[in-house]
C-alpha cells in the first residue's frame, strides 16, 4: 500500500507541470485541472501523510533519470526530488536548503515558521486578550501589510501593526487546521502557526474587522462574504491548547498603545475632524476663520483700550 501511494504521488508530481498539459490524454490527473486542486488539498491532510524519507529513498536516486524524458525535462531540469516537491506545493524560494520536514503537512509548517525572526529569543507566555482590529484602529493603531503569503512575522513599530498578507482560499481552512493539528501533537511548545491563528482570532470578531484588514491589504478574501472569513478564523482555534504564544510581546505592546489615553484622544480628533479630505479642509478653514476672528477681536480691544487711555493721547 505504501509503495502504491508513493508511485501515485510521484506520477502526480511529474504530470502536474509536464509539457503534456493542455492535451487530452485520457489520464484524469492531466485532463482535469480541478482534480489537481483536490489532490493537493488531500495531500496536505495529516491522516494522508507518508514519511518523506520513504519517498526520498524510493525516488531520489532515480529522479534525475526520470526527468530526462522530454515530457518532464523542461519543468524539472536540474532539480532534485526534494526541489520538485517544494515547487509542486508553491513553496519554491520560500524554504531554506537546510530545512528538514517529515512529510507534506510538516513542509507547509516549515515554510511558515521559517519566516519568524529569532524565535528562540522570544518570551512564550499566554496573553488573555487583544482588542479587535476595528477597535484598535479607532484607538489610533495603524495597520500595514507586507506581501509574503506564507509569513507569520508580525511587528508593532511606532503605533503600526505590520502583518503579512494572508490569502484566504477555499482550501486555506483545511491547510491551517492540519498544520495546527500537527503542532498539537508534535510541536506543543513551538506551535507558532496555532499562535498566529489565535492572534488573528483576537483581531477578527465581526465583518467590520475583516473589511478593515482587507482594506489594509492584510487579508485577501477569495471565499466571498466577510462573514465567511470571520466565521472561519473564529472556529479554527476551537479545541486547541497553547503552552505559550510567540506573539505575547506584540500583544502587550498593542494593548498598551491602545490603552494610552493620549493616543486614543488624538485618534478621536483625527477621525472626527480629519476623517477625509473634505472634513479636513473644512476643519482647517474653520480654524483659520476662528484665528482671524480672534486676531481681529484682540486688535479691536487693544485699539479701544488705546483710545481710552489719556496718557497715550498726551
Amino acid at each position: 500500500m505504501i509503495l502504491h501511494d508513493s508511485v501515485f504521488i510521484l506520477e502526480f508530481l511529474l504530470t502536474r507541470y509536464s509539457k503534456i498539459r493542455g492535451k487530452k490524454t485520457g489520464d484524469p490527473l492531466i485532463d482535469e485541472p480541478g482534480l489537481k486542486v483536490t489532490i493537493v488539498s488531500d495531500l496536505m491532510l495529516l491522516e494522508n501523510q507518508l514519511p518523506y524519507f520513504i519517498l526520498h529513498n524510493l525516488f531520489h536516486p532515480i529522479f534525475p533519470r526520470l526527468v530526462q524524458n522530454r515530457t518532464f525535462r523542461e519543468s524539472y531540469q536540474n532539480m532534485t526530488f526534494r526541489e520538485s516537491i517544494i515547487k509542486n506545493f508553491g513553496y519554491r524560494h520560500k524554504i531554506g536548503d537546510d530545512s528538514k520536514f517529515r512529510h507534506f503537512t510538516d513542509l507547509a509548517r516549515c515554510v511558515r515558521v521559517g519566516s519568524l525572526q529569532s524565535p528562540d529569543q522570544r518570551k512564550y507566555k499566554k496573553f488573555e486578550h487583544v482588542f479587535n482590529a476595528d477597535k484598535l484602529h479607532s484607538g489610533g493603531v495603524k495597520f500595514e501589510a507586507f506581501k509574503d503569503d506564507f509569513s507569520l512575522d508580525v511587528r508593532f513599530e511606532n503605533g503600526c501593526l505590520k502583518m503579512p498578507r494572508l490569502v484566504i482560499y477555499d482550501s486555506s481552512e483545511t491547510i491551517l487546521r492540519n498544520i495546527m493539528a500537527l503542532e498539537q501533537c508534535h510541536y506543543p511548545y513551538t506551535a507558532h502557526v496555532s499562535s498566529y491563528v489565535d492572534f488573528l482570532d483576537y483581531l477578527i470578531d465581526t465583518d467590520k474587522d475583516v473589511d478593515l484588514l482587507v482594506e489594509k491589504g492584510i487579508i485577501k478574501n477569495a471565499i466571498g462574504q466577510p462573514s465567511s472569513v470571520a466565521e472561519m478564523v473564529n472556529k479554527l482555534g476551537s479545541g486547541t491548547t497553547h503552552c505559550g504564544s510567540y506573539y505575547y510581546d506584540i500583544a502587550v505592546k498593542v494593548n498598551a498603545h491602545y490603552s494610552n489615553p493620549l493616543t486614543r484622544s488624538l485618534a478621536f480628533l483625527k477621525r472626527v475632524y480629519f476623517g477625509n479630505m473634505w472634513i479636513g479642509t473644512a476643519t482647517v478653514a474653520a480654524t483659520l476663520l476662528l484665528l482671524m476672528t480672534l486676531v481681529q477681536a484682540v486688535s479691536s480691544v487693544y485699539q479701544l483700550v488705546q483710545d481710552k487711555n489719556p496718557l497715550d493721547k498726551s
